[in-house]
């Protein structure tokens, strides 16, 4: 009789532990993937601020990309028509080479006859380029100025 209740005592205490095992098994699965929702809510909120400010030069320069360039004092205008940033994990600028987590394209679509301006801004994570975590498209229509004294 002695001998049942060890062994059912025994038991009982296998399934606690197999019971609290698991349940920590999850909770750490829980940790881990709120953690990693963090991580890319606050990424998500830097590339929405940057692109903001791209986007904001940009209208402001009325699509001048070389006063965009002197504004952003470590960018690379990769082609005629682009300029990149890049950022390093905290979001700072930085340079190319310089571990850098992180890259805003802006690319400029001037449409001389009609004098719209069109830009179209990307925001990447250097590691997985395929998928942009924010993109924003800008649209201005540049106004005619005239001298007020004619």
């Amino acid at each position: 009789m002695k001998h049942s209740r060890s062994s059912l005592f025994l038991m009982e205490m296998i399934i606690a532990i197999l019971f609290f095992s698991l349940a920590s098994a999850v909770c750490i699965q829980l940790f881990a993937k709120s953690h990693l929702l963090s991580t890319q809510t606050v990424n998500k909120n830097h590339a929405v601020i940057w692109a903001q400010n791209l986007a904001e030069s940009y209208l402001a320069s009325e699509g001048d990309l070389g006063a965009m360039h002197d504004l952003f004092s470590p960018s690379q205008q990769t082609e005629e028509d682009t300029m990149t940033l890049y950022f390093d994990s905290q979001w700072n600028l930085c340079s190319p080479g310089d571990s850098a987590g992180f890259s805003a394209e802006l690319t400029h679509t001037p449409d001389p006859g009609t004098g719209i301006m069109e830009a179209q801004i990307s925001i990447i994570e250097i590691s997985s380029p395929d998928s942009p975590i924010y993109t924003l498209s800008v649209m201005h229509h540049a106004a005619e100025r005239k001298d007020l004294h004619e």
